[in-house]
C-alpha cells in the first residue's frame, strides 16, 4: 500500500489582507527609522551648537567659572531654545534670554554676571576701551546697581553726559528711593571692573534716573604686571622619560677610505656647493627642547614675556606644546605653572608664556604679589 499516494496535500490559502499587513509593517519601520534619525541628528546638532558657542566664549576670554555659568544656563533651556539661542545669528536673542535667566537666578554674584555679559556681547572696538566717563557706556549695556551692601542687575536704557536711565525690572523697591547713594558696576575685559559713584534721583514708568557725580573707582578683574626682571626656570612638560642623545654632524670630518673615496668626494662636492649657495640650514639638526633659565621682561597674573638665552634656539617653541614655568618672589611664594609658548608680534626676540592651568586661587595669589611690588597695568602684546 502506497502511503504517500493516500496523503492529501493542503496548501495554505494566501489572503490579500496579508499584503496590507506587510505594507503597514514596512511603513511603520520606515517611520521609526526616520524619526530616530531625526532625533539623533537634532541632538547632535544641538551639541555641536554648544561646542561652537563654548569655543566662542573661550575666544572672548571667558574663564572656567564663567563657562560653568553658561553651561548651567544651557541646561536650563529646552531643546528648541538650545538650538535657536546658540546659533551665531541669534546673539541678541541669547543676550535677552541670558538676562532673564540671571534675573530669576541667585546662583551667581551680580558682578560676575555683568563681567560675563561684557565679555560675550561687547564689540571688538569697545572691548579695549577704558571707562573715563559716561561717554564710554553704551545703551543696552548690562550693569549692576550697588547700594546698602547689595548688588542687583540692570541695564542702561538712555544716557546723557551725567545721568543714566536704568531699567527697574528686577530691582528691589528699597533701592529706588530718591536721594539714595549708590554705585553702578560696569566691566571691560581689557582693564577690569569700574564703580561709578552717584545717587538715585527719581523714578518713573520708564525706569530709574541715576546721577553720576564724576568719581570712578577701579574694581574687579584688572590685570597687573611687573617690569622688574625676575629669574624664571622654563622646562618642557611633561618632562621626557629618557634623555635623548643629540647627534652632532661635523661635515668637515668625513672618513675617507679607498673603498668609498669616490662617494665621499661626491658628498664633499655637494656640501661645498650648498655652502657656496648659503644653504647651511640643510645640515642643521633641530635642537631638542630642554630646561633653561632666563629673565622675565614682563610678568603678570596671566603670562610672562621673556627672551631666550643665547645658548637656546628660539625655534624650540615649535617643537613643544606645553612648558612648566617656575619662579618665586623674595619673601613670597613659589609658583609652578604650565603654559603655552608663542612669539609676540611686538618684537621678534620677545616670546610669551601664556598660563593654561592657573586656577582662580593661584591667579589671585600671583596678582596680590605683583600688586604689593608696585605692579602696573598689564600689556603683554
Amino acid at each position: 500500500m502506497n502511503f504517500i499516494a493516500q496523503v492529501v496535500w493542503i496548501f495554505p490559502k494566501f489572503d490579500t489582507i496579508y499584503l496590507f499587513y506587510i505594507f503597514l509593517m514596512g511603513v511603520a519601520a520606515f517611520i521609526y527609522v526616520k524619526v530616530m534619525n531625526y532625533l539623533q541628528n537634532k541632538q547632535s546638532s544641538v551639541v555641536n551648537h554648544w561646542v561652537e558657542f563654548q569655543r566662542y566664549a573661550v575666544a572672548r576670554k571667558c574663564n572656567q567659572v564663567e563657562l560653568n555659568i553658561l553651561h548651567s544656563f544651557y541646561d536650563h533651556l529646552n531643546e528648541d531654545e538650545r538650538e535657536i539661542y546658540l546659533l551665531p545669528e541669534n546673539r541678541n536673542k541669547l543676550k535677552n534670554a541670558l538676562y532673564r535667566y540671571f534675573l530669576k537666578s541667585n546662583a551667581n554674584t551680580t558682578e560676575k554676571e555683568v563681567d560675563l555679559f561684557d565679555k560675550l556681547f561687547r564689540s571688538g572696538v569697545e572691548f579695549k576701551k577704558e571707562i573715563l566717563s559716561l561717554n564710554e557706556l553704551t545703551v543696552g549695556e548690562v550693569a549692576a546697581l550697588e547700594a546698602d551692601g547689595r548688588e542687583e542687575l540692570t541695564y542702561v536704557m538712555q544716557k546723557t553726559t551725567d545721568e543714566l536711565l536704568l531699567s527697574m525690572k528686577g530691582l528691589s523697591k528699597d533701592l529706588l528711593v530718591p536721594g539714595k547713594e549708590a554705585k553702578l558696576y560696569v566691566f571691560r575685559p581689557s582693564s577690569g571692573g569700574y564703580l561709578l559713584e552717584g545717587k538715585v534721583v527719581r523714578t518713573n514708568e520708564s525706569g530709574m534716573i541715576f546721577h553720576f557725580n564724576g568719581k570712578i573707582e577701579r574694581k574687579g578683574e584688572s590685570h597687573l604686571m611687573l617690569t622688574d626682571k625676575l629669574s624664571i626656570t622654563v622646562a618642557p612638560w611633561p618632562p621626557p622619560d629618557e634623555k635623548k642623545q643629540v647627534l652632532e654632524l661635523d661635515k668637515n670630518k668625513l672618513l675617507l677610505t679607498e673603498e668609498n673615496i669616490d662617494k665621499q668626494l661626491e658628498v664633499l662636492k655637494r656640501i661645498a656647493k650648498d655652502q657656496k649657495e648659503n644653504n647651511e640650514k640643510r645640515f642643521d639638526i633641530k635642537e631638542t627642547p630642554r630646561p633653561f633659565i632666563t629673565l622675565s621682561e614682563r610678568l603678570s597674573d596671566r603670562g610672562i614675556l621673556f627672551t631666550f638665552p643665547v645658548e637656546i634656539s628660539p625655534e624650540i617653541w615649535k617643537q613643544q606644546d606645553l612648558w612648566e614655568v617656575s619662579f618665586g618672589f623674595d619673601n613670597g611664594p613659589m609658583f609652578h605653572i604650565r603654559a603655552k609658548m608663542m612669539p609676540t608680534k611686538q618684537k621678534s626676540d620677545l616670546y610669551l608664556l601664556r598660563y593654561v592651568d592657573a586656577d582662580e586661587t593661584v591667579r589671585k595669589t600671583l596678582y596680590e604679589e605683583i600688586r604689593k611690588r608696585g605692579g602696573i597695568r598689564e600689556v603683554l602684546s
